[in-house]
Formats: C-alpha cells, sequence, structure tokens
C-alpha cells in the first residue's frame, strides 16, 4: 500500500502540467476518445488526474475508469517482467463495462508493473501498442528510476509519464508520425530513460497543433 501510496503521490503535481495553449475539448455527443484503465493497484484518483490532463493537453475527451484487474497474474519464466501483449486484449474487454465507450473509443491501459514483449527481442518495454485492439498498455516501474537506481523527484517522472501518454495519443489518435528527431515527442527508438528525458513535448504539441 506504501508504494502505491508514494506512487500517487509523486505523480499527481506533475501529470498536470500542460501547454501554455489549448485546444477546444471534443463534444461529449462525438463519445469518449479515450479511456484510461487504471489497473494491478495503479491508483484510481492518479487515473482520473491523468484523464482530465490529457482532456487539456490533446482536445480529446478523455475519461478515466474505476480499477479494473487485469488478470495477468504471472510474469514471464525467469523475469520479474509481465508480457505486454496480454494487456492488449484488455481495452475491449473492458468496453463492455463501460457504457459510454464506442467503436472509435481508444483504450490506454496503466500498470505500475515491468513489462515486456513475450519475444523478449527487447530488455523491457515502456509501452506497447495494438491498433486493431484499439488499446495500448503504459508501464510507469521504469519511469520512477534514474539510471543510477536512485527514485527520480516527482516533477520528473510526472513529465515522463505525460510525455510517454501523449506520444499514444498522438501516434494512436491524432495521426502523428514518429520520427528520428532526438529532441521531438515522436523520437523512435526510445531505448533508455535518457530518451524520454532528452524529448521536448512543448515542441512536438506546438508543432502539430492546428493552425
Amino acid at each position: 500500500m506504501r508504494r502505491r501510496t508514494s506512487l500517487c503521490i509523486a505523480l499527481l503535481p506533475a501529470i498536470a502540467i500542460g501547454q501554455p495553449e489549448r485546444l477546444v475539448p471534443s463534444s461529449p455527443v462525438d463519445g469518449v476518445s479515450l479511456y484510461v484503465i487504471p489497473t494491478d493497484g495503479f491508483p484510481e484518483q492518479l487515473a482520473a488526474s491523468i484523464a482530465r490532463a490529457l482532456t487539456k493537453d490533446t482536445g480529446q475527451w478523455v475519461k478515466s475508469s474505476l480499477l479494473i484487474p487485469s488478470g495477468v497474474t504471472d510474469p514471464m519464466p525467469g523475469t520479474n517482467q509481465y508480457p505486454a501483449d496480454d494487456y492488449l486484449p484488455f481495452g475491449l474487454l473492458a468496453a463492455k463495462q463501460l457504457r459510454d465507450a464506442n467503436a472509435r473509443t481508444y483504450f490506454i491501459v496503466l500498470t505500475d508493473r515491468d513489462i515486456n514483449s513475450r519475444t523478449q527481442n527487447f530488455r523491457f518495454q515502456y509501452s506497447a501498442h495494438n491498433p486493431m485492439a484499439r488499446t495500448s498498455v503504459l508501464s510507469v516501474a521504469r519511469l520512477r528510476y534514474e539510471k543510477d537506481g536512485s527514485v527520480a523527484s516527482a516533477e520528473v517522472i510526472g513529465v515522463r509519464t505525460q510525455k510517454m501518454l501523449m506520444r499514444i495519443v498522438g501516434e494512436m489518435k491524432l495521426g502523428w508520425q514518429r520520427t528520428t528527431d532526438p529532441t521531438d515527442l515522436m523520437f523512435t527508438p526510445i531505448m533508455s530513460i535518457d530518451d524520454i528525458d532528452r524529448m521536448s513535448i512543448v515542441h512536438s504539441v506546438q508543432s502539430h497543433k492546428p493552425q
């Protein structure tokens, strides 16, 4: 319980950091554009704050759900990592419980577990996506630490989380393209926490906003 509380306290002050200019949120008549789904003990209060911040930052109508158990119970053999693949069907299953979701709603599942693909082609994954299932999963496990293993500041953790969420929304809902520019929000591939810290969310949002 102490770990969950500390995560909530660490992220809440920084996740609300927004852009100097806001887009007009989508009309509720269009249906919920994105649903943020906390699981694996991810704090519901934090998920709600994330949804409000994303609504302001993206112009999309974003809501959060109550905590829904993921059903992902076991790490992959010989590791402390959970299969990212197993979270990707989760959005459409949860949609059956969310009456205001529709066929266009995209789902972002939030977990504090370390994740990786079953293929383990990389050491770990910060996030994974399945556009056909309209679902992404974002792990905050490694966003909480510096390279030396020390716990990052609340502001740093919050900004990292905001960047990763904005990347998901940008690519999956706004049509933003990935780039090799290391300072851009959509830089790829992300190989370390240094890459995330180097990216600038302000530059990317401003360069893609409607004229």
